[in-house]
């Protein structure tokens, strides 16, 4: 788990950006070479990107064969993110889910230093009642490893107000920030802002509800708004270590090339084409 920050900050944070994902067949021929296999997709993306956001964990805990896998499948400065699975957030809503999260912490611990941080998701549903309220903050204080970063995503803006940023600070969990059709960007910097250098690191998603068909090729304009989360990003690396960003392939129609374009915005070197790795468009 991330440590809180003691003297004023000289940070700049490593931004570990990447996609929802890296088993896409529409990437083949813009990002990946067009005869790569299913088992070599991992690998290659490694190659050239940071880190990933692992969405099959949200179905049901991986097998420790799998685990393994994906960690010798990568480089040792490559991260993982992995969502918690939805029994404990959508079918539990954290009632009587200790030992679903328990066994799903263990197993993801085989990563080693490879695990980034674990994302709990919640439904839109799961609104900021009284009764919700008392059941997730509880969860919270007893349930939250001490050696993992966890990041939270609640879909329903009533959530935050001052208790939730205050046990945030306390239990030292990151808030996600997200730009989606139950969040917008404003609401994003708001929940960044709050959090202050409390954590050494941050977790944001770009996701959008356009229905595509593929996913080989930018479909929607996001330049306005990757413009002002340069902004933001910006700022943010100088007050947490690590930033971890996550693009959904709904965000634009093909997240390899949103995150091109963020790295670019925020002077970094983005992966460049070659003749032995996998090609970004």
């Amino acid at each position: 788990m991330a440590h809180l920050s003691g003297a004023p900050s000289t940070k700049r944070a490593r931004l570990r950006l990447g996609c929802m994902g890296w088993q896409e067949k529409d990437w083949r021929g813009p990002f990946y070479p067009q005869d790569t296999k299913a088992a070599d997709m991992l690998a290659a993306y490694a190659r050239l990107l940071p880190t990933v956001e692992v969405d099959s964990t949200f179905y049901g805990r991986p097998r420790q064969a799998t685990v393994e896998g994906w960690r010798d499948a990568v480089t040792d400065d490559f991260r993982f993110a992995l969502k918690v699975p939805r029994m404990v957030s959508h079918f539990k809503r954290f009632r009587d889910a200790d030992q679903i999260f328990a066994y799903f912490v263990e197993r993801v611990r085989a990563l080693g230093p490879k695990l980034g941080a674990i994302l709990i998701q919640c439904p839109p549903d799961f609104n900021a009642t009284q009764a919700h309220r008392e059941r997730l903050f509880t969860f919270l204080e007893s349930q939250l490893p001490p050696d993992i970063n966890v990041a939270l995503e609640l879909r329903d803006e009533g959530w935050y107000d001052d208790a939730l940023f205050a046990l945030a600070r306390e239990e030292r969990f990151a808030l996600a920030a997200s730009e989606s059709e139950h969040a917008s960007v404003a609401l994003a910097k708001r929940i960044l802002d709050a959090q202050g250098d409390a954590l050494d690191f941050a977790y944001v998603r770009w996701m959008g509800s356009a229905a595509l068909e593929r996913y080989d090729r930018v479909q929607v304009d996001k330049s306005e708004s990757l413009d002002v989360w340069a902004g933001i990003l910006q700022k943010l690396r100088g007050r947490v270590k690590d930033v971890y960003g996550y693009v959904s392939d709904d965000y634009s129609g093909h997240a390899p090339a949103m995150v091109r374009e963020l790295m670019e915005r925020l002077g970094e070197p983005a992966p460049a084409p070659g003749t032995e790795a996998p090609r970004l468009f």
